[in-house]
């Protein structure tokens, strides 16, 4: 369903209560190491795609959420059989957070199986596919969590590196999933200026994470009798990283700082675990007053509502962990700043079932992105 006119207007309206979002920042300026690999090796056989041909574990060189050159780990599959003529066509998948400690990084995890799905049918259509850890995952450092600059120099520089690895091509297209899905986007906003030299075809987000302002009014982030989301913690594990003065001790409690130190080790399952039973008071001083410095935090991160040069598709579930109703807003930012935009609820697929649901829809939209068919 493509979104009206009218839906767009009135999704202009109700922002005007928002924070505005974040224009595109200019990227930082290539000194032609970005995308270079740094280290490549066979990806083990359990991390594999079915079908895949090549399957590399590499590392690359990239930009950081502060702007310097980072080396970030990934992978690339291939599909195997003889490319075509100027190399096979790319997608760059933007993984779900997971957590941020190494030992989460899809590289050593391989990708969920609702990601998995998604990922073999595209490369079983003939797509390259690759799919970076992010900053801080799987290579020295910490990783910054959300930010949307670092995400998508990321996605666009392993596109660079496995141009440098394998036999394929400058046509690449964004596609990502939940926080993935806020990658996704944002890589469309600035590829353009960071990356001239490859030809972007479009992006798919598939229950991208947007509208920070707006999500962190939901009571269920400051009222300390209700439960505290899984995610609190490494907010308060990143933001000192990101944030300039934020200190975890100001505004998490004793118990919540056992969870900010758990942060740097667990991945999600174990979190969700982990704060099961307690309340938004349990972790936070102040949860009403740590939300809106959480809130102030990651405004910097909403996507850039600009004219996207190329297509981009929203696709969302009716699931309780990412309201659809922030998608829907935020391609009618998009399609009122003149971006071509398609907009796709999935009625009955929440936040796993999505994926596998539309894998095949994916691969369609994905092969009119390339014109492919």
């Amino acid at each position: 369903m493509v979104i009206s006119r009218t839906t767009a207007a009135l999704a202009a309206v109700f922002a005007l209560a928002l924070p505005a979002p974040a224009p595109a920042a200019a990227a930082p300026p290539a000194d032609g190491r970005v995308g270079t690999p740094v280290r490549t090796e066979p990806l083990a056989q359990e991390l594999r795609l079915a079908g895949a041909g090549t399957s590399l574990l590499l590392w690359y060189r990239s930009t950081g959420h502060d702007g310097r050159p980072a080396v970030v780990s990934g992978t690339l599959a291939v599909p195997s059989g003889r490319p075509p003529a100027g190399g096979w066509p790319v997608v760059s998948f933007g993984h779900g957070f997971g957590g941020i400690a190494d030992a989460c990084a899809p590289s050593h995890t391989g990708p969920s199986p609702w990601e998995r799905a998604v990922q073999e049918t595209l490369l079983a259509a003939g797509y390259a596919v690759a799919v970076t850890d992010y900053e801080g995952l799987g290579t020295p450092g910490d990783s910054p969590g959300i930010d949307g600059r670092s995400e998508a120099y990321n996605v666009i520089d392993i596109v660079r590196a496995a141009r440098r690895v394998a036999p394929v091509g400058r046509d690449w297209a964004s596609v990502g999933y939940s926080m993935g899905g806020h990658a996704a986007l944002f890589a469309a906003a600035l590829t353009s200026s960071y990356a001239p030299s490859l030809r972007h075809r479009g992006t798919i987000a598939m229950a991208p994470v947007t509208q920070w302002g707006l999500w962190t009014k939901d009571p269920a982030f400051y009222d300390p009798a209700l439960p505290v989301n899984h995610t609190v913690p490494y907010n308060g594990r990143t933001m000192p990283l990101t944030t300039p003065g934020f200190r975890a001790a100001d505004w998490f409690t004793p118990k919540g700082l056992e969870l900010v130190d758990l942060a740097g080790r667990a991945c999600i399952g174990d979190m969700v675990a982990a704060v099961a039973g307690l309340t938004n008071g349990d972790v936070l001083k102040d949860p009403a007053g740590a939300n809106a410095v959480f809130a102030r935090s990651l405004a910097d991160d909403e996507i850039p509502v600009s004219r996207y040069p190329r297509p981009v598709y929203v696709v969302h579930g009716t699931d309780d962990v990412v309201p659809i109703a922030l998608s829907r807003l935020t391609a009618g930012q998009l399609l009122g700043a003149g971006t071509d935009v398609t907009f796709v609820p999935v009625e009955g697929a929440d936040h796993i079932t999505l994926l596998p649901a539309i894998a095949t829809r994916v691969r369609e939209w994905t092969d009119r992105l390339f014109r492919r068919r």
